[in-house]
């Protein structure tokens, strides 16, 4: 069995929006072809960003955007629970980087941050790690 291909932003990005039909076409057929693709959990945080930020897509269809991805039988996403718990958040109203963040941060104390939003979703939501400012 060989070993599984680990996808890059750009790649997952052509796939979702299909801005550029033949390099969505390639990256679905790359994925069809191979029994195992990777996608590491920082290409998850970038893929945010790059729908939020690039393609000003809105919350709700980033959120569809993941859950089709997740549904891809042959794509596994880097820790994968908690992508689906920072997608919940997300859905919540939390930032979707600062859900990955908190995730991240399990076991510690607090999670030391200026960011009064993030601490305020974060006491509504009861999420452990608490948010703190220093």
């Amino acid at each position: 069995m060989s070993l599984p291909l680990a996808l890059d932003t750009n790649l997952l990005a052509r796939l979702v929006t299909n801005d550029d039909a033949a390099q969505a076409s390639r990256v679905a057929g790359l994925i069809d072809s191979n029994h195992a693709c990777f996608v590491p959990i920082t290409v998850v945080l970038e893929l945010e960003w790059v729908l939020r930020g690039a393609y000003k897509l809105p919350r709700a269809t980033v959120i569809q955007a993941f859950e089709s991805l997740l549904a891809i039988k042959h794509l596994q996403l880097e820790d994968e629970h908690l992508v689906l718990l920072a997608l919940d958040w997300h859905r919540q109203g939390m930032d979707f980087a600062d859900a990955l963040h908190l995730l991240r941060s399990e076991g510690c104390g607090a999670f030391m941050s200026f960011d009064q939003a993030l601490a305020q979703i974060a006491a509504d939501l009861q999420l452990t790690p608490g948010v703190q400012e220093p």
